[in-house]
C-alpha cells in the first residue's frame, strides 16, 4: 500500500523533531552531525530527514534562522523601550544583549561558519529564502530603532547589521574549540581568557553611546 501522506501538523511536527536532535548533538559535540546521526538521534529513518531537509547544511541553517528569528522578537521590545538619551539607551542595551548571547552558544557558533561553510552547500534558492528573511527581520527592527533613535535616520538596520557583526567578531576572538581551551591556560594567552558577556557589554555599551550621542 502507498505511504500515507503527512498533513501539515505531522510534517511540522517531524520538522521540529529533527531540528531539536541537530541542536542537542550540535551542542554537545561543538560539530555538525551527519544526517545518519540526527536521524538516528530523533529516532526517524535517515531517508525521512530528506524529506524535510535536502542537506544537512539545510538543517542547520533553518536552526540559525530559528535563532534569529527569537533574537529579533526578543530585540523589538528592547528597542520600544529604549530611553531617548544616549547614556541611558547604551545602559539599556548592551547588558540586556550581551546576557542574551552569552547563553547562545548556538546562535553564535553556527552564524560564525553560515557563510564559509553552510551557505556553500545550499541551494541559490535556499540560501536567497534565507539571506531575505534576514534582511526583512533586520529592516523591522531598524525601523523600531529610528522611531527612537531619530539621529540613525535612514540607518537603523545597517546600524543593527553593524551591532551583529561587533557580537560575532568578539565571540569569535574569544572561543576556543573544545580542544584547545587547555592552550589559554598559557601565561601569555590571558588576553584570550576574558569573559565573553562582560567584554561584550563594554563593547556594545561603547559602541551605542557613540552612535546616540550628539555631536
Amino acid at each position: 500500500m502507498p505511504r500515507k501522506a503527512l498533513t501539515d501538523d505531522q510534517r511540522h511536527a517531524r520538522r521540529a523533531t529533527l531540528l531539536a536532535a541537530a541542536q542537542t548533538l550540535y551542542r554537545h559535540s561543538g560539530q555538525l552531525p551527519t544526517v545518519a546521526q540526527i536521524a538516528e538521534a530523533a529516532g526517524v529513518a535517515k531517508g525521512s530527514v530528506y524529506l524535510s531537509f535536502r542537506t544537512k547544511e539545510a538543517i542547520f541553517i533553518a536552526l540559525l534562522e530559528d535563532s534569529f528569528d527569537r533574537l529579533l522578537a526578543g530585540l523589538l521590545p528592547l528597542l520600544r523601550a529604549m530611553p531617548a538619551e544616549a547614556e541611558a539607551a547604551a545602559s539599556h542595551i548592551a547588558p540586556a544583549l550581551s546576557a542574551y548571547l552569552a547563553e547562545q552558544r548556538e546562535l553564535l557558533s553556527l552564524a560564525g561558519m553560515a557563510n564559509a561553510v553552510l551557505e556553500q552547500n545550499l541551494p541559490l534558492a535556499e540560501m536567497l529564502a534565507f539571506k531575505r528573511r534576514l534582511a526583512l527581520g533586520l529592516a523591522q527592527a531598524g525601523a523600531v530603532l529610528e522611531m527612537r533613535t531619530p539621529r540613525l535616520a535612514g540607518r537603523g538596520a545597517a546600524f543593527l547589521l553593524q551591532t551583529w557583526g561587533l557580537c560575532i567578531g568578539l565571540w569569535q576572538a574569544l572561543d576556543a574549540h573544545p580542544g584547545l581551551v587547555a592552550l589559554r591556560d598559557e601565561p601569555d594567552l590571558a588576553i584570550l581568557r576574558l569573559d565573553f558577556r562582560a567584554e561584550l557589554c563594554h563593547a556594545l555599551d561603547a559602541m551605542w553611546f557613540g552612535a546616540l550621542a550628539p555631536r
